[in-house]
C-alpha cells in the first residue's frame, strides 16, 4: 500500500521550472562522457573561432556548425553552456566581425539565452553595445538577429537587478524607441521584437519611464497599433497600459491619438487571444486613470465591446492564462466606467430583465459570470454588492423552454457566484450551492435536472440541504455519483454527503441503508486526498450517531484504510482520521493497536500526534486483564507510550504524556493499578523540563492519575514528591503551565493527608490566579484546591487576610458566572464559598471574607445564577451564602433572584423541603429581598411552578415549629440571617422605639406572609386555609399576656401579626371564616395597647374588617367596643408615626386606619343610626376642643360629625340640641385655622339642609356669622360659607330677607377675587339668591364690581370647565334682562362663551348656549355670535341624549341661520344634517319640531337642498309626520323641508320611497286646518307623484278626494298645488278622479277668470280634464261647451284631441250645440288649430261641420274665417289630404253664402282652391274644389278673373278630359260659369271653345 502511494505522489509530482533549470546543469557537469563526440565538435568549432588566423569564412562556417550541433544535439547546448570560453568568443566576433559572422554570433548567441544561467553570462559578458551596433545596420537580416538577442537576453524579469543596471547603463531603451521610430526595413517582425524587449525591460529597468517619455514612446506606440502582426499590438497594448498606469497625463496623449477607437476595435473577435488580452488591459488602464477617456468609451459603443470580450472565452471556448486575462481586463474595464464592478454587477442584473433573445440573455449572464468571477475586497469596499439579489436574480433564469445556451451560463454565473469568497460567505448554504453547481456542469442530464431542482429548492425556500436533495432521494442520487465518476465529481459528490452529514442525523440512516458506506470506504482507499478526508469525515460522522451504523462501517473494513490515511495523509487527513477511528472502534482490537504502535516506532508519519490520538482511544476501550498482562499488545502500546515520554521530540514527548492523561481520565481501574505508578515516576521526570507544552501535558496527566490517590496508596506514596515542583511550577508565569499544576495540584489534596501539609497561601495565590485567567476546567479545579484546603482547617486570621489581599471570593464569583456547564464546576466553588461565609469575624481590624460580596454587588450575581439548575446540596449552599448578604445587599440581592430564571421557584422548593431550618429561613429572607424588588415576577414564578401554596404551608409550619427549634440556634446564627427594612444611611432615630426596623428568625416566615399575601390576591386563602389566623391570632394573644415581661427589641412579632391579619382581611372570605370573627376580640384589646406599632397594626386589622367585612362584621367590630379605642387613635402627629405610615404603604393598607375604620363603620346605616353613633357624636363635639398631643382631632371630628349629620335628620337635631350650633358659631368667631373654619362651615351647611334646622332662632345668627366669614375669613373659610349660604337661601324667608341683600357685594367680591372654588360656591349662591327675582339681577349690575365683566374674565380665563359652566350659567340668569345683555360687557362674552362651547363638561354647554340662545335675540350681537365661530361648536354638540341641550342649540342656528347663507353652508359643512339624523329617532316631540325648523331654515337654500346631505333627512321626516302627537309648527317645518328637498328631480331620482312611507302621512295633512301645512302637504304630494311608481299606487287613490276638496276651497295657492298634483295621476285614475267630483272643479278652475289663472295652472287643469275626457266619453256631457272650447286653446295635444272628440260627440247628440260653439270662439279656435297644423283632420271635420251649419254661416263673424282656410290649403306644410279635402269643403259651405262669395276674401280662396287642383288632387277633391270655385264664379267676375289669372283655365281643361265622368262634367260646368261672359275672354282658346262645344249636348240633369 504504501509503495503505491509513494508511486502515485512521485507520478503526480511535476519538477517546476527552477528544478529543471538546476537539474540541466547538473547533468551538464555530471555526463561528459560524450559518446558521440559532440562535445569535441563543440570545442573544435570554439578553438576555430578562437583562432585570429582563421578567415571570415571559416568562422562563419564554424558558427553555423555551432548552431547546428545545438539545433540536432541534445547534450550540445550543455557542452555550449559549459564552455569557459564559448561566450566571451561569441560577443568578441559579434563586436569585431564581419556582418555575417555577427549574425551568426547573435543567433547563437540567442540559441543560448533559452537558459536563464547561460542568458546572465551572455548578459555579463558584454553583449549588449554590439547587439545594438548590429541593430542599427542597415542590413535586414543583422537587424533581426539582433532584435531576437536582445528580445532573449532581456528576459530576466523584475528579479533580473544586474541585467536591469546594465540595459540602463547603456541606454538600450532609448535605442530601441529611435529604432521603432525610424522603421526599420523587416517591418513587422523586428517591430515585434523590439516592442517585447521593451514590454521585458519596462518593469525592470532604471530610468525606463524617463526615457521613454524623452523618446517620444506615447506617439510610437499609438502608430504601431494600427499595425496588423498580433504579437506586436499586443506588446504595444501591454506597454500603453503600462504607461498609463505609471503616468496618467499620457491619458490627453492617447485620447487625442484615437488611439480608443483603435484599441477598440482590436478586441472584436478577429484577432488573437494574447492581443485581446493586453487591449483589454490598456482600456483598463485607460479607464482606471482618466475620466474623460470612460466618457469616450461609452460613447465609441465600448461598454458592448467589453461585455462581448468578457463573455468571448466562453462563446469562442478560449483557455489559457490569455482567456481569463482577457475576462478580468474587459471586466475591470467595464467596472472602471461604471463607478465599479458593483454598478456593473448590478447593472447586468437588472437588464437580463429586458433582453429580447436568449442569446442575449446568455451573453448577459457570461458577462455577469465574469463580474462575479473577479469580485475582490476592493470592490466590496467601494461599493458592497447584494449577493442575495443576484442569486435571485440567477435563479430566475432558470425558466422552462429556454435554449440550452441560458440554464448553462446561469449555471457558470452561480459557479463564479459561490465561488467568490466575498460574496459567497453572505449567503446561506453557500458551501452546498457551490458543489451543486460544481454537480451540475459534470451531470447527465437527468441527474443535471434533479441538481438543478435541488438548488432552486435551496435557493428560494431557504430549506435545509436535505430537504432540498429530497432526502433519501437525493442520497441515493449522490452515492451513485462516487462510482463512475470523475475525479472532480467524486469530490463533489462526497462533500455534499459531508455536509449532509454535519447537518441532517436523518442523512446518516439513508447513507447507510443507500449503501453509501462500502463506496466511502473505497473512496477512502483510493479517492484523491480531499475525497479520502471527506469520505472519513463521513464515517466519523455515520460512527457518532449510531452504534448500528458504527458497526456496519468496521464491518467495512475501513480501518485499515483509515490507519494509511493517518500515516500518510496531510495534517487535517491525520487529524480525522484519528478521530474517525476514536469513534469506530469500541472495543480492543490488538491488531490495530500493534499498527498503532508500530507507528508509533516506525519513521513514518514524522508527527505522533494523531497516531497517538488514535491509539489513546484505542486504549481507553482495552479490557482491564488485557493491559496488566505482559505481553499482550495493549500492554506493549502502553509501554512504548511510556517510552516516549523520553523521546527527544518535544511535541511527541508531549502528545504522548497528553494521550496517557486522556487514558487515565476514562479509565477509574487504570488509575487504581500498578501502570498508574508507574507512569507516574516517568511524567514527575518531566516536571523539570523547560518546555512549557510538555510541562502542561505531564501536569494534566498527573492531574488525572492523581483522582484515585485516595484508592492508590502506592500513587500517593510517590505523589508526596510531587507537591514542591508543582507548587513552583503553580507559580510559573506561563498561564497553562500554572492552569495545570494548579489542576494537578487539586487532585493531589483529595489526599487529607496531604492537604494538611499544604501552605495555604501557596495554594490560595495560583488557585485564585487561575480563577480569574484560567480556563474552565482549571478554574473547577482552581475552586476545588481552595475548598479542599479549607475542608480540612479552620478559617484563621491568616487564611482570611490571604483570601481577602488576593480576592478569591470574588474569583470564585465570577467563576461561577462563567461555570454555567454542570454541577461539578459550581460545586466546588460553592463549597468554598460556604466554608468561607461560615467565617466568623476573626478582628476588628479585617472583615469576614464574605462581606467582599456586599461590597461588590454585582457579585452576588454569578451565586443566585446557580441556583436554578444546581443540586438541592449545591442550592443550600448558595442559598446559605447569599443570605448572609440580606441584610446589606437586599436591593441587589433581590434583583438578581427576580431576573434569574427558575431561581424563585427553586429556593422556594428548598424553603419547603429542606430539613434545615437555617435553610428555610435563608431562603425566605431570599424571596422576601426579591419581592421587593418584583413581586410580581415572584408571584408569577411560584404559580407557574405550583409551589405558592406548598411554600405557605411551609411558612405557617415554621411559625408553628420555629421557636423551639429557633432557641437552639446560635444567637449570632439568628442575627446573621435578618432583612432590615431600610438601608442603614437611611435609619432613622425612631426605629428602636417602633421595633419595625429589622426582621429576623421566624418573623421572616410571617413578613414573606404578608408580602405574598399582599400582591397575591389568591393566596390570602391558602394562607387561611393553611391555619395562619388561628397561629397568628393565638401568638397575639399569648404574646400580649406575655408582653410585661419580655424585652422589646426581642419581641417584635406581635405587630407583624396584626399586619398579616390587616392584608388577610381584605378578603372577603376570609372575613366570613370562623377564626376571623375569634380575632375580633382579640384586635379590639391589641388596639389598646400602649405600644404605637401594636396599636397601629391593630386598628389596620379592624380596618380591614371594617372596610371589606358584611354588615354583620361591622356589627360585630362596633358591638366590641372598638370604635372607643379608634376614636382614641384620631389626630396623632404624622411625624409621631411615620415609620408606620411608610409600613401601610408598602403593604397598600390605608396609612390612617383610625379614621378610615370609623368612617366605615359610620356608613352603615345601622350604626350611624343607631346607640353608637348617639354615643359617638358627644365624644366628638368634645374633640373640638383644642387637644396638644392630638393636633388633628378637631378637624376630623367635624368630618365624621359632617358624616353623621349627612342625610339623618335625627342625627342633626341630636347635635343642634347638644349645642353643635351655638359651639360652631363660637368656634368661627373665634378665628379657627382654615381647613377647620371650613369643616365648621361645611357643617353648618349640612345642618341647614334640615329646613327644621333652617327654621331654628339660632339660623339667623348663622346667617350674619356668614356674611362676616365671606368678608373677613380665609379663602377656604370663606368658599365654605359660601356654600352654607346656598343652603340658607333655600329658605324664602332668609332669601327675601335683607341680610340676604347684603350677601350680593360679598359673593360678587368673592367671584372676582376668589378662587375657584369659592367663586363656584359665589355663582351658586348667586344663581340661587337671583334666579327666581329679576329684580336682584339689576342690583348685581349695579355694585361697585359689574359682575358681568367678572364672569367675562372667568370665561376666558384658564380656570376649570366646571367653572366656566356655572359662570356660564349665571350669565343666563342676567341675560335675561335686556338691560345686562345690551352693555358692552355682555358683547365681551360672547367671545369665550362661544370657546366654552368646545369643553366636554356638558352643564357647561347647556348653560352656554341658553346664554348665547338670549344674546342672539338681538341681531347685532347674532352678528357677533357668527363672527366668532359659535356655529361649529354649536353643531359638534349635537350628539348623545341631552335633550334640553339640543333643543337650545336647534334654536340658536335657526337665529343663527336666518339671512345668513354662509351660516347655513358652514353649519351643512360641519355635519348638522348628520348630527340631527343620529338624534331624530329618539328625541322627543318638541326637539324634533325644533330640529325641523332648522332643517326648515336650512333647505331654503338651494344648494344645500341639492347636496348630499339633505337627501338623507327624507325618509325621517315622513316617519316624522306620520306620528300623530306632531304639531302643525313642526309638521309646517318638516313639509317644507320634503319640499325644498324633493322638489328637485335628481333628488327625488334617488329614493324609492314606498306609498306608504311617503303617501299616507300627507293624506291627513291634507285636510288639515292649518291653511299652510295644508298647501306644503299639497305641494309636496305634487312632487312626489311625478315619481311613476307612486302615481300607480293605490293609496294615490285617497288623496284624489282631499285635493279635489282643495280645488273647492277657492284659495288660488291651494288651488295651484291641488292641481299640479292632480297632474300626476290624471292618466292613471281619471275614473276616480271624476267620481270624485273633479269634472265640476276642474271646469270652474279651468273658465275662473277672477283672478286669473296663471297659463301652466290652466293648462295643468286641462290636462287634467282631458285625461277623464280621453277616459270615457260619459263624461262629455258634463262638461260644459265653454270649457270644452277653452280646452282648444291649450298648447297639450292630448288636451285638444280630447275636447275635439267631445265636440263633435256633441254635436252630433245635439245639433243646437254647434251654435253655441260658435259664440264661445270654437271656429276661431278650430282655425288657429289648422293654421298651426294640430290635429288637422279632427280640427278641420268640426270646423267643416260648424261651417255647414245655415246659422252659423249667417252669422257677419264667420267671413274672418275665409282667409284662414285658404291660407292653410296654400300652405306648403299641409300636407294631410282628409284635412285639405275637409277644409275645401269648408270653403264650400261657405261660398253657398252669395254675399260671402261675393267678398273681397273670396279671391283668396280662388286661388287656393285652383292651386288644390294643381297639386293632382284625389277625384273627391277635384269635384269639391269644383264645386266651391262654381258658388264662387257664379257671382262674382272678380272672381273669375282670379281664378283666370291663377290658371285655373287650363287646370279644368285638363280635367275635362278625366277618366271620372263626374269630375268630368263638373268641370265642363265650371268652363261653362267661367266663360259665361266676356270677363276673361282674353283667356279663351280653341281647346276652351271645343271643350266647351262638345258638352252642350250635355242634359242639364247631368250637368247638376
Amino acid at each position: 500500500m504504501e509503495k503505491n502511494g509513494d508511486g502515485k505522489l512521485q507520478d503526480s509530482e511535476l519538477p517546476t521550472p527552477h528544478s529543471v533549470m538546476k537539474m540541466g546543469l547538473r547533468d551538464r557537469t555530471s555526463s561528459m562522457e560524450d559518446p558521440d563526440g559532440t562535445l569535441a565538435s563543440v570545442a573544435k568549432c570554439i578553438e576555430q573561432l578562437r583562432q585570429s588566423s582563421s578567415s571570415l569564412q571559416e568562422k562563419e562556417h564554424s558558427l553555423r556548425q555551432l548552431l547546428e550541433l545545438i539545433d540536432t544535439r541534445e547534450n550540445a547546448f550543455s557542452a555550449v553552456g559549459s564552455h569557459s570560453q564559448a561566450v566571451p568568443v561569441l560577443v568578441s566576433l559579434l563586436r569585431s566581425g564581419s556582418l555575417g559572422v555577427k549574425i551568426q554570433a547573435a543567433t547563437v548567441l540567442d540559441s543560448l539565452c533559452k537558459e536563464n544561467e547561460l542568458r546572465v553570462k551572455v548578459l555579463l559578458g558584454g553583449c549588449i553595445p554590439p547587439l545594438l551596433g548590429l541593430l542599427k545596420s542597415s542590413s535586414a537580416e543583422g537587424q533581426i538577429a539582433a532584435a531576437k538577442t536582445i528580445y532573449a537576453v532581456s528576459q530576466g524579469g523584475t528579479k533580473d537587478h544586474v541585467g536591469s543596471k546594465i540595459f540602463s547603463t547603456e541606454g538600450v531603451v532609448t535605442v530601441l524607441w529611435k529604432q521603432l521610430q525610424n522603421g526599420l526595413k523587416t517591418g513587422d517582425l523586428v517591430d515585434n521584437l523590439l516592442t517585447g524587449a521593451l514590454k521585458n525591460l519596462a518593469s525592470s529597468t532604471e530610468g525606463f519611464w524617463s526615457a521613454t517619455v524623452q523618446a517620444g514612446g506615447i506617439d510610437i506606440l499609438v502608430k504601431l497599433l494600427t499595425t496588423r502582426r498580433s504579437s506586436t499590438q499586443a506588446n504595444v497594448c501591454f506597454l500603453l497600459g503600462y504607461m498609463i498606469m505609471e503616468d496618467a497625463s499620457v491619458c490627453s496623449k492617447v485620447l487625442a491619438a484615437e488611439a480608443t477607437k483603435e484599441l477598440l476595435k482590436i478586441l472584436g473577435p478577429d484577432n488573437e487571444a494574447s492581443v485581446r488580452a493586453e487591449a483589454a488591459g490598456a482600456v483598463k488602464s485607460l479607464s482606471a486613470q482618466c475620466k474623460e477617456a470612460r466618457r469616450e468609451i461609452a460613447s465609441l459603443n465600448g461598454i458592448p465591446a467589453l461585455i462581448n470580450a468578457t463573455i468571448a472565452p466562453s462563446k469562442e471556448f478560449m483557455q489559457g492564462e490569455y482567456a481569463q486575462a482577457l475576462q478580468e481586463n474587459a471586466m475591470c474595464a467595464l467596472a472602471n466606467i461604471s463607478g465599479g464592478l458593483s454598478y456593473v454587477i448590478s447593472s447586468l442584473g437588472q437588464s437580463l430583465e429586458s433582453c429580447s433573445s436568449p442569446a442575449q440573455t446568455a451573453d448577459t449572464l457570461g458577462a455577469l459570470a465574469s463580474a462575479l468571477m473577479i469580485y475582490d475586497r476592493k470592490a466590496e469596499s467601494t461599493r458592497a454588492s447584494d449577493p442575495l439579489g443576484i442569486e435571485q436574480t440567477l435563479v430566475n433564469q432558470f425558466q422552462p423552454g429556454l435554449p440550452y445556451l441560458v440554464p448553462e451560463r446561469t449555471i457558470e454565473a452561480l459557479a463564479s457566484l459561490y465561488g467568490n469568497t466575498i460574496l459567497s460567505i453572505k449567503l446561506v448554504n453557500s458551501d452546498a450551492k457551490r458543489l451543486l453547481v460544481g454537480l451540475i456542469t459534470m451531470a447527465t442530464n437527468e441527474v443535471q435536472e434533479e441538481l438543478i431542482r435541488a438548488l432552486l429548492a435551496l435557493c428560494n425556500n431557504e430549506v435545509s440541504l436535505w430537504r432540498a436533495l429530497q432526502g433519501r432521494e437525493g442520497v441515493q442520487l449522490l452515492i451513485s455519483l462516487l462510482g463512475l465518476s470523475s475525479e472532480q465529481q467524486q469530490e463533489c459528490s462526497v462533500a455534499l454527503l459531508c455536509l449532509l452529514s454535519d447537518e441532517n442525523d436523518e442523512s446518516k440512516w439513508a447513507i447507510t441503508a443507500a449503501g453509501g458506506i462500502p463506496p466511502l470506504v473505497q473512496i477512502l482507499e483510493t479517492g484523491s486526498m480531499k475525497a479520502k478526508e471527506d469520505s472519513a469525515l463521513i464515517l466519523k460522522n455515520l460512527c457518532n450517531h449510531s452504534e448500528d451504523i458504527r458497526a456496519c462501517v468496521e464491518s467495512a473494513d475501513a480501518v485499515p484504510a483509515l490507519l494509511w490515511l493517518l500515516k500518510n495523509g496531510s495534517p487535517n487527513g491525520k487529524e480525522i482520521a484519528a478521530k474517525t477511528l476514536n469513534h469506530l472502534i469500541h472495543k480492543s482490537d490488538t491488531a490495530t493497536i500493534s499498527q498503532l504502535s508500530a507507528l508509533l516506532t516506525s519513521d513514518l508519519p514524522e508527527s505522533k500526534v494523531y497516531v497517538l490520538d488514535a491509539l489513546r482511544s484505542m486504549l481507553s476501550v482495552v479490557p482491564f486483564h488485557d493491559m496488566l498482562r505482559e505481553g499482550s499488545a495493549a500492554s506493549d502500546a502502553m509501554e512504548t507510550m511510556i517510552k516516549i515520554l523520553s523521546s527527544t521530540k518535544e511535541e511527541t514527548q508531549a502528545k504522548s504524556a497528553s494521550a496517557l492523561a486522556g487514558i487515565f481520565e476514562s479509565r477509574k481501574d487504570f488509575r487504581e493499578s500498578k501502570i498508574a505508578v508507574k507512569t507516574l515516576w516517568s511524567v514527575m521526570k518531566l516536571l523539570n523540563v523547560e518546555s512549557g507544552n510538555i510541562l502542561v501535558e505531564s501536569c494534566h496527566c498527573l492531574a488525572t492519575i492523581f483522582l484515585s490517590i485516595k484508592e492508590n496508596r502506592g500513587v500517593a506514596a510517590v505523589a508526596r514528591d510531587a507537591m514542591a515542583p508543582l507548587v513552583a511550577l503553580a507559580d510559573s508565569s506561563v498561564l497553562e503551565v500554572a492552569e495545570q499544576a494548579v489542576c494537578a495540584l487539586s487532585n493531589l489534596m483529595l489526599d487529607t493527608e496531604i492537604s494538611d501539609t499544604a501552605i495555604a497561601e501557596q495554594i490560595i495565590l495560583p488557585s485564585t490566579r487561575i480563577l480569574r485567567e484560567g480556563t474552565l476546567s482549571g478554574k473547577t479545579h482552581a475552586a476545588a484546591a481552595i475548598a479542599r484546603l479549607l475542608h480540612s482547617r479552620r478559617v484563621d486570621y491568616a487564611i482570611t487576610d490571604c483570601v481577602n489581599r488576593v480576592g478569591s471570593v470574588l474569583a470564585l464569583v465570577y467563576f461561577l458566572e462563567s461555570a454555567r456547564v454542570g454541577s461539578v464546576a459550581i460545586g466546588e466553588a460553592l463549597d468554598a464559598l460556604a466554608i468561607l461565609s461560615r467565617s466568623e469575624v476573626v478582628g476588628s481590624q479585617i472583615k469576614p471574607t464574605w462581606a467582599v460580596l456586599a461590597d461588590f454587588p454585582k457579585s452576588i450575581t454569578p451565586i443566585v445564577l446557580t441556583i436554578s439548575d444546581a443540586t438541592p446540596l449545591l442550592q443550600d449552599k448558595a442559598i446559605e451564602i447569599l443570605s448572609r448578604l440580606c441584610c446589606d445587599q437586599p436591593v441587589v440581592l433581590g434583583d438578581a433572584v427576580a431576573s434569574a430564571s427558575d431561581c424563585i421557584s427553586s429556593i422556594a422548593r428548598r424553603v419547603i423541603s429542606s430539613p434545615n431550618l437555617k435553610v428555610k429561613i435563608g431562603g425566605t429572607a431570599l424571596l422576601i429581598c426579591a419581592v421587593k424588588v418584583n413581586h410580581q415576577r415572584v408571584v408569577e414564578d411560584l404559580n407557574q411552578s405550583n409551589s405558592s401554596n406548598y411554600l405557605i404551608q411551609s411558612l405557617v409550619a415554621m411559625l408553628v415549629s420555629g421557636e423551639s427549634s429557633l432557641a437552639n440556634l446560635h444567637s449570632g446564627d439568628q442575627d446573621a440571617i435578618s432583612i432590615c427594612r431600610h438601608a442603614k444611611e437611611e435609619a432613622r432615630n425612631g426605629e428602636s422605639d417602633a421595633g419595625t426596623a429589622v426582621i429576623s428568625g421566624t418573623n421572616l416566615a410571617i413578613w414573606l406572609l404578608s408580602v405574598i399575601a399582599c400582591h397575591n390576591e389568591k393566596s390570602k386563602t391558602a394562607i387561611m386555609e393553611a391555619g395562619a389566623v388561628e397561629v397568628v391570632t393565638e401568638r397575639i394573644s399569648k404574646r400580649s399576656s406575655q408582653y410585661a415581661q419580655i424585652d422589646f427589641k426581642e419581641d417584635n412579632s406581635i405587630w407583624i401579626c396584626a399586619l398579616l391579619l390587616a392584608i388577610l382581611f381584605q378578603d372577603r372570605d376570609i372575613i366570613r371564616a370562623h377564626p376571623t370573627m375569634k380575632s375580633i376580640p382579640v384586635l379590639a384589646n391589641l388596639v389598646k395597647s400602649e405600644l404605637s406599632a401594636n396599636r397601629y397594626f391593630a386598628a389596620q386589622a379592624l380596618s380591614s374588617l371594617v372596610c371589606n367585612g358584611s354588615r354583620g362584621t361591622l356589627l360585630s367590630v362596633a358591638n366590641s367596643g372598638a370604635a372607643g379605642g379608634l376614636i382614641s387613635l384620631l389626630g396623632c402627629d404624622d411625624v409621631d408615626i411615620q415609620e408606620l405610615l411608610d409600613l401601610s404603604e408598602e403593604f397598600a393598607l390605608v396609612r390612617y386606619p383610625d379614621q378610615v375604620g370609623l368612617e366605615r363603620l359610620f356608613r352603615v346605616e345601622d350604626i350611624r343610626v343607631g346607640a353608637a353613633s348617639r354615643k359617638a357624636i358627644p365624644a366628638l363635639v368634645d374633640l373640638l376642643k383644642p387637644i396638644p398631643d392630638r393636633p388633628g382631632a378637631p378637624f376630623l371630628a367635624l368630618g365624621l360629625l359632617t358624616q353623621l349629620g349627612k342625610d339623618c335628620p335625627s342625627n342633626k337635631i341630636v347635635m343642634v340640641e347638644s349645642g353643635a350650633l351655638e359651639a360652631l358659631t363660637k368656634y368661627l368667631s373665634l378665628g379657627p385655622q382654615d381647613a377647620t373654619e371650613e369643616a365648621a362651615t361645611d357643617l353648618l351647611g349640612i345642618l341647614f339642609t334640615s329646613a327644621e334646622i333652617r327654621r331654628h332662632e339660632a339660623a339667623f345668627g348663622a346667617v350674619s356669622q356668614l356674611l362676616a366669614v365671606l368678608r373677613l375669613g380665609g379663602r377656604a373659610a370663606r368658599y365654605s360659607a359660601a356654600k352654607a349660604l346656598e343652603s340658607l337661601f333655600s329658605a324664602n324667608h332668609i332669601r327675601n330677607a335683607e341680610s340676604a341683600r347684603q350677601a350680593v357685594q360679598p359673593l360678587v367680591e368673592i367671584l372676582n377675587t376668589g378662587m375657584e372654588r369659592e367663586q363656584h360656591a359665589a355663582i351658586a349662591a348667586l344663581v340661587r339668591l337671583l334666579s327666581e327675582n329679576p329684580s336682584k339681577a339689576l342690583a348685581v349690575g349695579d355694585v361697585e364690581m359689574n359682575a358681568v365683566d367678572v364672569l367675562c374674565r372667568i370665561l376666558s380665563s384658564n380656570c376649570s370647565m366646571e367653572l366656566k359652566g356655572d359662570a356660564a350659567e349665571l350669565c343666563c340668569v342676567l341675560f335675561g334682562n335686556i338691560r345686562i345683555r345690551s352693555t358692552m360687557a355682555a358683547a365681551r362674552c360672547v367671545e369665550p362663551l362661544v370657546s366654552l362651547l368646545v369643553s366636554e363638561f356638558s352643564p357647561a354647554q347647556h348653560s352656554v348656549v341658553r346664554a348665547l340662545d338670549k344674546l342672539v335675540d338681538d341681531e347685532q350681537l347674532a352678528e357677533l355670535v357668527a363672527a366668532h365661530g359659535a356655529v361649529v361648536p354649536l353643531v359638534g354638540l349635537l350628539y348623545g341624549n341631552n335633550y334640553m341641550l339640543h333643543e337650545a342649540i336647534s334654536r340658536t342656528l335657526v337665529k343663527l341661520g336666518k339671512d345668513r347663507p354662509a351660516c347655513k353652508m358652514e353649519m351643512v359643512k360641519l355635519g348638522v344634517i348628520d348630527s340631527i339624523l343620529d338624534i331624530f329617532h329618539e328625541a322627543p316631540d318638541f326637539l324634533c319640531a325644533a330640529f325641523a325648523e332648522l332643517l326648515r331654515i336650512l333647505t331654503n337654500n338651494a344648494t344645500i337642498t341639492k347636496g348630499p346631505s339633505a337627501a338623507k333627512l327624507v325618509e325621517p321626516l315622513f316617519q316624522l309626520l306620520s306620528v300623530p302627537e306632531f304639531g302643525p309648527d313642526g309638521q309646517h317645518s318638516a313639509l317644507q323641508v320634503l319640499v325644498n328637498v324633493l322638489e328637485h328631480p335628481q333628488c327625488r331620482a334617488g329614493y324609492t320611497l314606498t306609498s306608504h312611507q311617503a303617501i299616507e302621512p300627507l293624506i291627513p295633512l291634507l285636510d288639515s286646518p292649518a291653511p299652510a301645512v295644508q298647501q306644503l302637504a299639497a305641494e309636496l304630494l305634487s312632487h312626489l307623484l311625478l315619481e311613476e311608481h307612486l302615481q300607480k299606487d293605490a293609496v294615490t287613490q285617497q288623496v284624489i278626494g282631499p285635493l279635489i276638496r282643495i280645488l273647492g276651497s277657492g284659495i288660488h295657492t291651494l288651488q295651484q298645488r291641488a292641481v299640479k298634483a292632480l297632474v300626476s295621476i290624471a292618466l292613471i285614475w281619471p275614473n276616480e278622479i271624476a267620481k270624485e267630483g273633479g269634472v265640476c272643479e276642474l271646469s270652474k278652475v279651468i273658465l275662473q277668470a277672477d283672478p286669473l289663472l296663471p297659463h301652466a295652472l290652466w293648462e295643468s287643469a286641462a290636462s287634467v280634464l282631458a285625461s277623464i275626457l280621453q277616459f270615457s266619453s260619459e263624461f262629455y256631457l258634463e262638461v260644459p261647451v265653454a270649457v270644452l272650447v277653452r280646452l282648444l286653446r291649450s298648447g297639450s295635444e292630448g288636451t285638444v284631441i280630447g275636447a275635439l272628440n267631445a265636440l263633435l260627440v256633441l254635436e252630433s247628440d245635439d245639433g243646437t250645440s254647434a251654435e253655441a260653439m260658435a259664440e264661445s270662439g270654437a271656429i276661431e279656435a278650430l282655425l288657429e288649430l289648422l293654421r298651426s297644423h294640430q290635429c288637422e283632420e279632427t280640427a278641420a271635420r268640426l270646423l267643416e261641420v260648424l261651417l255647414n251649419n245655415v246659422k252659423i254661416r249667417e252669422t257677419t263673424a264667420i267671413k274672418t274665417a275665409i282667409v284662414p282656410l285658404s291660407q292653410y290649403l296654400l300652405d306648403p306644410q299641409t300636407q294631410a289630404q282628409q284635412a285639405r279635402l275637409l277644409a275645401t269643403l269648408a270653403l264650400g259651405d261657405l261660398f253657398q253664402k252669395e254675399t260671402l262669395a261675393r267678398s273681397a276674401d273670396a279671391v283668396s280662396a280662388c286661388r287656393a282652391l285652383v292651386n288644390v287642383l294643381e297639386d293632382q288632387p284625389t277625384e273627391e277633391m277635384k269635384v269639391v274644389a269644383l264645386c266651391a270655385l262654381q258658388n264662387l264664379v257664379m257671382h262674382s267676375r272678380s272672381n273669375k278673373r282670379a281664378v283666370a289669372e291663377a290658371g285655373g283655365v287650363q287646370v279644368v281643361l285638363d280635367l275635362i278630359g278625366s277618366s271620372d265622368p263626374e269630375t268630368s262634367v263638373q268641370a265642363a260646368m265650371f268652363v261653362k260659369l267661367l266663360f259665361s261672359n266676356h270677363t276673361i275672354q282674353e283667356y279663351a282658346s280653341s281647346e276652351t271653345v271645343r271643350a266647351i262645344t262638345v258638352h252642350e249636348c250635355c242634359p242639364a240633369a247631368e250637368l247638376n
